[in-house]
């Protein structure tokens, strides 16, 4: 009875110990979370402004990234504000002055400076030179410059050239710091190697006495000068356009940020637009200033706007591989494209008869060896009337052959040769014709 009740009360044990141990892993472990580092989209990764596009398209602004001379212009409308960095390669004096004018009608345009090349000194730097280097800014009175005073990165640290002459730190660092028994050297080798670069100081814009100050970081080592600034000189005689400065913004190392108008329109220049990038639009107030200088408006991102397209620029480059590609396309159609001649008028002379179509068949099988196939029908017809003579056939070679007045011979090689010459051919003829037409 007992052993009945434990067999009946079996499963449910089972099933109770199986709820509690569920009840137990739940309550005495805990889920871990693993993260995977996955490389971003080629997309973006090709595309600076990639997280900035996103922003103002979240914000309902429409955004597009221009890469040519060809798409920039003609230029859009003026409530759509242009960004140029300065890898906008040599724009022609044309598409400075439409450029301009477009800003004169209303245009907004935001540039990134572009410093003189190191090559050349600033002392020595002509009036061609900078107006070579940058045919946009040139003609407002803007110019870039090294920056007077120098960073802290820039400064000689004696244990940093110290270190880097030594052969084994630069091969291994650590291991040089790790085995140095100078402890304040292992402190400087472990600074100079872990620790994260000093950032530029933020830069403070002032927007207006109810708002608060906004601050942006510009990773630049150049200073903004307009020639409007010179007291001594005035203005430059280069500065062909009527523009005035309406703000600015200063730091430790100078003007970072300068705002003209010019007409309608508004020119803002930036020492840097790396502040706009995907790994730096969500530091500081650089969203802010983003929105700010844009107004709600449409954005173009512009880069290299000197570069044509692709096939335009092929076709500029590379003529010679051009034509020879439209050369070769051309024969290639010449060759494959049917073709219909002049029609020719047909002679009276070409029509023959049948007998002449005969002629020409015969002709025809002879010159290609089929002598055989030319006297096969006449040959059988004359083996039939041969059967006719006698059933033996020697019998029938006789009296065929003396009917014919013939020799055996001759009847059978007629009936059995193959013809070589034409004459043969003939005679094979006339003596299987005589015999088909033989009457017993």
């Amino acid at each position: 009875m007992g052993r009945a009740r434990l067999r009946r009360a079996f499963p449910w044990l089972l099933a109770a110990l199986l709820v509690a141990m569920i009840a137990g892993y739940y309550a005495l472990t805990e889920p871990v979370t693993y993260m995977q580092r996955t490389a971003p989209d080629s997309s973006i990764t090709r595309n600076p402004y990639s997280a900035a596009q996103q922003w103002l398209a979240q914000r309902g602004q429409p955004s597009e990234r221009i890469l040519s001379a060809a798409a920039l212009f003609p230029l859009p409308d003026t409530r759509t504000t242009l960004v140029i960095d300065k890898h906008r390669g040599m724009l022609t004096s044309n598409q400075v002055n439409t450029l301009l004018k477009w800003v004169q009608d209303g245009g907004e345009l935001v540039v990134e400076a572009r410093p003189l090349p190191g090559m050349l000194e600033a002392s020595d730097a002509s009036d061609s030179d900078w107006q070579d280097n940058d045919p946009l800014l040139f003609p407002l009175g803007i110019t870039v410059w090294d920056s007077p005073v120098p960073s802290e990165s820039a400064e000689a640290d004696p244990i940093r050239e110290l270190l880097m002459a030594l052969p084994t730190f630069v091969d291994s660092p650590l291991q040089y710091c790790l085995h140095s028994d100078n402890e304040s050297l292992r402190e400087d080798c472990a600074r100079l190697a872990c620790d994260a670069p000093q950032e530029p100081t933020p830069l403070g814009l002032h927007v207006g006495d109810n708002e608060p100050d906004r601050r942006v970081q510009l990773f630049s080592d150049y200073v903004i000068w307009h020639d409007s600034w010179d007291d001594e000189e005035g203005l430059a005689p280069h500065l062909e356009w009527p523009v005035e400065v309406t703000a600015y913004a200063d730091n430790d190392y100078g003007s970072q940020l300068v705002q003209m108008s010019l007409g309608s329109g508004q020119i803002s220049v930036l020492t840097d637009l790396s502040l706009w990038s995907n790994e730096r639009l969500l530091y500081f107030d650089h969203a802010w200033l983003l929105a700010w200088l844009t107004a709600d408006e449409p954005v173009w991102f512009v880069r290299s706007v000197a570069m044509p397209p692709l096939a335009q620029w092929l076709w500029l480059k590379a003529p010679a591989l051009g034509t020879a590609l439209l050369v070769l396309l051309a024969l290639w159609l010449w060759y494959r494209i049917p073709r219909q001649g002049p029609r020719q008028q047909a002679r009276e002379e070409s029509s023959r008869d049948y007998l002449q179509h005969l002629h020409a068949s015969g002709y025809f099988q002879w010159r290609t060896g089929q002598q055989a196939a030319l006297v096969e029908v006449l040959r059988a017809q004359a083996e039939q009337q041969l059967v006719r003579f006698h059933h033996q056939r020697d019998k029938a070679l006789t009296l065929a052959a003396k009917t014919l007045s013939v020799s055996v011979r001759e009847l059978d090689a007629a009936l059995q040769m193959k013809p070589e010459t034409r004459d043969q051919l003939t005679q094979q003829i006339a003596l299987l014709q005589s015999l088909k037409n033989c009457s017993h």
